[in-house]
């Protein structure tokens, strides 16, 4: 006999893809407002690949942390929502951690040392030209 192959799933709500090229997009433009003083070429298509890869990383980032969160909210418990489930293998017993979390984990890393390695490329501010006035009213 046939089995019935219209048993009820449960099927996963479609999750909001918050990774868009829209997103990135605008993320470089941000970063690349603050790198703008840079004059030598070489230095700028150097940070412009750094710009573009910490765009991304930022980008993912957010993506993994919001599906965190919902799987927070699903849950009520945080200590779920980081672990996928428990996997037997043979006579071992262990807690997977959710993919998101892992992402998230390394792609914050990625990002904070890109970061660090962009902040040495800033330009220096330019002062403000203070009236001679202003300069003995401020002491």
């Amino acid at each position: 006999m046939a089995e019935d192959t219209k048993t009820k799933t449960k099927k996963e709500p479609k999750r909001a893809n918050k990774l868009t090229n829209a997103r990135i997009k605008k993320e470089i433009e941000f970063l690349q407002s603050m790198f703008a003083g840079i004059d030598d070429e070489d230095k700028k298509s150097l940070v412009n690949l750094l710009v573009e890869e910490a765009a991304f990383l930022k980008v993912a980032c957010f993506q993994a942390k919001e599906e965190l969160k919902k799987e927070n909210e699903e849950n009520k418990d945080m200590f779920t929502a980081m672990k996928e489930a428990e996997t037997v293998n043979a006579s071992q017993k262990f807690v997977k951690a959710h993919p998101s979390a892992t992402i998230y984990e390394k792609y914050s890393r990625q990002y904070t040392a890109i970061i660090h390695s962009l902040i040495e490329y800033l330009p220096p501010k330019e002062k403000k030209n203070i009236s001679r006035l202003a300069a003995l009213r401020n002491g």
